[in-house]
């Protein structure tokens, strides 16, 4: 799963990696979580960089109940499920990150938070995909959005059964492409091994979501690999 990642790069250097604008007033987020308006870039508006609300509202709730649960969505029962069986197919996202977090149980089986990150791209682009609620009225629109996840690689693995699918950066424009065939689209939803994913225990201040500084990120011990 994916509870919270971090977003944190200067906003030039955001978009440059991505080749797009923001469109509001961008703040460093560390301790990005559900219920949150995060940077995204949608299918069909790649140059820009715009806010949705993290835990999708599938379009066709009666209300705009944020059920924990929808901040990630699993590609394995993506394309059947009646809440993302349309947006994976019309409206897909990228979820920008520079890393995000993941726990396992330790002795005494107490929950220890680790850092995940990718030592090769210090900027992620998670897929994901969105959706956008209207009230019946149709005074009020929610726009929000879901993470997609798979298994994890080998080097998460033992820690997190699941994780994030980083799409990588030569692919982002395929996966945001609105004409990509269905197919096309679940072979991206795979994730490839990759030899730079790393990751390190971080101290339990990450639980609290108000802790939203740097030091979220602070190495409480070694990280786990070392060869990357």
């Amino acid at each position: 799963m994916c509870t919270r990642y971090t977003i944190a790069a200067a906003t030039k250097v955001i978009e440059n990696e991505f080749q797009a604008e923001f469109q509001y007033a961008f703040t460093p987020v560390y301790n990005a979580h559900f219920g949150l308006d995060l940077p995204v870039i949608l299918a069909g508006e790649e140059s820009k960089i715009v806010r949705l609300r993290w835990g999708l509202i599938p379009f066709w709730s009666r209300e705009p109940n944020l059920k924990f649960h929808n901040i990630n969505s699993s590609a394995r029962t993506i394309v059947k499920n009646p809440a993302y069986r349309v947006p994976v197919r019309r409206r897909r996202c990228l979820a920008l990150a520079n890393c995000f977090f993941i726990w396992t149980r330790a002795a005494q089986k107490i929950k220890v938070p680790f850092v995940v990150y990718d030592a090769r791209q210090p900027l992620m682009s998670l897929a994901g995909i969105w959706d956008s609620w209207v009230n019946r009225e149709k005074t009020k629109i929610i726009q929000s959005f879901s993470i997609i996840t798979a298994p994890s690689v080998k080097r998460i693995d033992p820690f997190s059964r699941a994780m994030p699918v980083i799409i990588p950066p030569g692919r982002r424009r395929k996966y945001l492409r609105l004409s990509a065939p269905l197919m096309d689209v679940m072979q991206m939803l795979r994730p490839g091994e990759s030899d730079s994913i790393n990751l390190y225990p971080v101290s339990s201040k990450v639980n609290d979501f108000r802790n939203n500084t740097r030091e979220v990120l602070s190495q409480v011990g070694r990280c786990m690999y070392t060869d990357a």
